[in-house]
């Protein structure tokens, strides 16, 4: 899974989604949301969705992507090998996301909907 190319099509589909929101067709972002499920292995490189997801103010858009992965099967909780000196390191980074739910209700949200997943597992 190229990780870079979907780290691209996230972007370009965040960008339709800011210019016209009421026209969003949210099948698109399921779509990628279901392929990046599958590309958090250890094979694929650092996980798609610390790389979209950290550091970004979260909204409507952030929400739906989360909760779309985590029903396509995204482990938020898995632990991948990462470089020498670092033995496993988390795909999700759960910090930043508490960090976030302080003060921005999607973040909350998003931060309840991991938790949930967790409950059903």
């Amino acid at each position: 899974m190229n990780i870079n190319g979907l780290i691209g099509e996230f972007l370009d589909l965040q960008e339709q989604w800011q210019e016209a929101p009421g026209a969003f067709d949210w099948n698109a972002l399921q779509d990628v949301a279901v392929r990046g499920a599958h590309a958090y292995n250890e094979g694929a490189g650092p996980s798609f969705h610390m790389l979209v997801l950290d550091g970004v103010e979260h909204g409507e858009f952030h929400q739906r992507f989360l909760d779309y992965s985590l029903q396509a099967g995204f482990d938020p909780f898995k632990l991948v090998h990462a470089d020498d000196g670092h033995p496993q390191m988390p795909v999700f980074d759960h910090e930043s996301l508490a960090a976030a739910a302080a003060g921005n209700p999607y973040s909350a949200r998003m931060q309840q909907a991991i938790a949930d997943s967790r409950k059903a597992a």
